[in-house]
């Protein structure tokens, strides 16, 4: 009966045309008395007619989503429905090609597996009680993930680490958990045993793995990818950097010999991209001359300030931005020029009159470092993705003056690039390079691109 009720409820969630703070994507509950209670007294009755293990309102919604139908997925997906894992959106389809979240997995997995949530309301944002019951019950650790933003799309090594460990297994790092998982059946290769630990997660894929995560604990033993199983096997015994990541031996480059080594995470796409013109040493030389690119501790210190700046710049709702953003940002920033907090305030009022929502997520790579001595200027290259939700006129979305020159960004659409980040040292500044002026992420020389 209480697969039942929360059936019930993920179907009167996705058929409502408000919804619960739960976000669109997920709809389901581990307290279905209360939660009927409450759309009850909100005048949200549904049918509570019970056939089999799920009501006759989930029937004729999983029989209306017309988008499912002949999907690869569409068993999974419906079976994820009748048990409330998963819902639709309020118009009536799945959308199981749409990204997942970081947490909207996480959710999706705490209900599949029954955990405890204490949903207590003392937080404003829908998944923190999910989170919390992760952590709390050792599905979810700090550092998972390559940043703590919860609302990103879940890459496939992000999903791993959940999934290993709802299984009762543990690893030491990305590869072992890779391994786990591909051994165990719970990911395959995304074509010809390829890992692609970066690759993002669609609904379809996650309410997949969930399904054979519930498998793999009820004892049954999955179909495995050879070759995935081959390929994360090499990456195991695979030569490491000086942060653990595989550096690749084969299909390189044109360019290569500009770098030390190669990873296996990025694409040539990214190392083939040209240098800005006023470059002056390249990543090769700069790692045997300066010792700044020597030192692992600094260049963490520059990665993490050039991806805090652009992790806020990238995120940003009219309905909660403030002044305390502008100082965030500020902070990573060359600070030589007071006027730029002055105007990050502006973007702050500018963002709330023409209610502008935007995501995103930029990773930089201490790896692909590149310098200016006549500029003075160290260059991270980096990758970045980004959607534009709202606003009301085509202007200055982002704080960065080179937006105008794009004039094509859709809405809802997610688009991901390439862009090489200026630093600046502070006058009288220590060896912490902050974001420099010239910064951009949408100069014409960049790359972006609607993402696959």
């Amino acid at each position: 009966m209480k697969k039942a009720l929360v059936a019930s409820i993920a179907v009167i969630s996705m058929l409502s045309t408000t919804t619960t703070g739960i976000g669109p994507a997920i709809a389901a509950s581990t307290s279905p008395i209360a939660d009927v209670q409450d759309m009850i007294k909100n005048g949200l009755e549904s049918a509570n007619k019970v056939v089999g293990d799920v009501t006759d309102s989930v029937k004729t919604v999983v029989d209306s989503f017309k988008d499912i139908v002949g999907h690869w997925a569409e068993s999974s997906i419906v079976a994820a429905i009748k048990q409330g894992i998963v819902s639709g959106y309020p118009d009536g389809l799945f959308h199981p090609e749409n990204k997942v979240t970081r947490a909207e997995f996480i959710k999706m997995t705490v209900v599949a597996m029954d955990l405890p949530v204490n949903n207590n309301g003392q937080s404003d944002k829908w998944f923190v009680p999910y989170i919390d019951s992760a952590k709390s019950t050792g599905l979810y650790k700090e550092g998972d993930f390559s940043s703590g933003d919860m609302t990103k799309p879940m890459t496939r090594l992000d999903m791993v680490h959940i999934a290993v460990r709802a299984i009762g297994e543990t690893a030491k790092d990305d590869n072992e958990f890779m391994l786990i998982a591909v051994k165990n059946g719970l990911i395959s290769g995304t074509g010809n045993g390829k890992l692609d630990p970066d690759g993002t997660t669609t609904r379809a894929q996650a309410v997949t793995v969930i399904q054979r995560i519930q498998k793999v604990k009820s004892g049954i033993t999955l179909p495995v990818d050879e070759k995935a199983v081959a390929n994360a096997e090499s990456a195991m015994n695979a030569k490491k950097d000086a942060w653990g990541r595989t550096i690749r031996t084969t299909n390189l480059p044109k360019n290569a010999k500009d770098y030390v080594y190669i990873l296996e995470q990025y694409p040539n796409e990214m190392y083939e991209m040209a240098y800005p013109k006023i470059v002056d040493t390249k990543p090769s030389k700069l790692a045997q001359t300066d010792n700044y690119i020597k030192h692992v501790p600094t260049m963490e210190a520059w990665k993490k300030n050039t991806e805090d700046y652009y992790n806020s710049l990238l995120n940003v709702n009219y309905k909660t931005i403030n002044d305390k953003w502008a100082e965030d940002l500020f902070s990573h920033f060359n600070q030589s020029n007071v006027f730029v907090l002055k105007d990050m305030k502006n973007y702050v009022a500018w963002v709330k009159k023409n209610k502008i929502v935007t995501e995103g997520e930029l990773t930089a790579e201490p790896t692909m470092v590149f310098s200016s001595d006549r500029l003075g200027l160290y260059y991270i290259r980096t990758k970045f993705s980004f959607k534009i939700t709202s606003y009301d006129q085509y202007k200055d979305i982002f704080f960065d003056e080179f937006f105008k020159s794009r004039t094509n960004f859709q809405k809802g659409v997610w688009y991901e690039g390439y862009a090489d980040i200026p630093l600046s040292t502070n006058v009288g500044g220590s060896h912490l390079r902050q974001i420099d002026g010239q910064a951009s992420l949408f100069r014409l020389t960049n790359i972006i691109r609607k993402m696959n």
